[in-house]
């Protein structure tokens, strides 16, 4: 069972995780927002094994210098978007690194001594995904606690995002979910109040 570090950053308070099973193994990175101080702080000492992205908006990957060169996991269909700061909704700020590694839905991650299957969950950008590790379930901006993402920011589809809903509300046993934004809860709790 990893530990599971949350930290909320930049103007959006985003939230971005930082997962250890094993610290020899190093961390995984989940979603490094727009705070690269805090963020270069939180992992003093600490061996990066790999950035996990949800979605490619700026506030989900702005962070990314401060991790170094190491392995960058995005969605095929987000990956256009780390370094168009039109998709990547960044305004006047520059516009992140490339990916390094693209996923789809179904693949499995072993990384640091963790495994991550991926969930392509589209609606608030084409190439949202969730990272389910073990009982935990990471979803970025598609579903919160409770709640659920925008879907008009370029790529945007309200369609999308009601499957990729009941996808998540209906998937068994009662995982915690770890959303981009605002604090977590319990799958379960989430089915009766979207």
């Amino acid at each position: 069972m990893p530990t599971i570090q949350k930290l909320p950053l930049g103007r959006l308070q985003t939230n971005c995780y930082i997962l250890c099973e094993n610290p020899e193994d190093g961390v995984v990175v989940i979603d490094p927002g727009d705070d690269i101080l805090l963020l270069q702080a939180a992992l003093t000492g600490k061996k990066v094994a790999a950035a996990l992205i949800t979605h490619a908006h700026f506030d989900h990957i702005l962070g990314l210098p401060a991790l170094g060169n190491v392995p960058i996991y995005v969605h095929e269909l987000d990956a256009p978007a780390m370094t168009d700061a039109v998709r990547n909704c960044a305004e006047d700020r520059l516009p992140a690194v490339s990916a390094t590694h693209l996923v789809h839905e179904g693949d499995v991650l072993h990384l640091a001594g963790m495994t991550f299957t991926v969930m392509h969950t589209p609606g608030h950008t084409p190439g949202g995904v969730c990272y389910q590790c073990g009982d935990d379930l990471f979803t970025g901006d598609t579903l919160f606690a409770p709640g659920y993402g925008r879907t008009d920011l370029p790529g945007g589809s309200w369609s999308d995002l009601v499957r990729s809903l009941r996808r998540l509300l209906h998937l068994p046993g009662n995982l915690h979910v770890y959303p981009g934004h605002g604090g977590d809860a319990e799958l379960s709790a989430l089915r009766g109040n979207l």
